[in-house]
C-alpha cells in the first residue's frame, strides 16, 4: 500500500510540474520558484519513499551504505533541479547569481 501511495505522489508531482510549465508565463518568477520547489519536494519524497519501501526491512538495517546512497541520490536530483529544471521555468534564473 505504501508503494502505491509513493507512486501516486510521483505521478501527481510530475503532472503538477507539466501543468506549471504550461502556465509559467502567467505567474511571477517568485511564485514559479516556490511552487517548483514544492513540486520537487513531493517528487523527491516519492522517489525516496518508493526506494525505502522496496527494500526488505531486515536487509535495509544491515546496509550501512543505504543512508549515503539516499543522500547522494538526493544531491544528484537537487543538482538536476537547480541547473536544469529551474532554468526551464525561469530562463534567467542562473543569471541572477552573477
Amino acid at each position: 500500500m505504501a508503494r502505491r501511495i509513493y507512486r501516486i505522489l510521483i505521478v501527481i508531482s510530475i503532472a503538477m510540474g507539466v501543468y506549471l510549465y504550461s502556465i509559467k508565463e502567467t505567474h511571477s518568477k517568485t511564485f514559479l520558484i516556490v511552487i517548483a520547489s514544492l513540486i520537487f519536494m513531493f517528487f523527491s519524497m516519492g522517489i525516496h519513499g518508493l526506494i525505502a519501501h522496496s527494500l526488505i526491512p531486515s536487509v535495509k538495517g544491515d546496509i550501512i551504505v543505504y543512508p549515503l546512497l539516499m543522500g547522494v541520490l538526493w544531491a544528484v536530483m537537487f543538482f538536476l533541479f537547480v541547473f536544469f529544471i529551474l532554468p526551464a521555468f525561469c530562463p534567467d534564473f542562473l543569471l541572477n547569481f552573477k
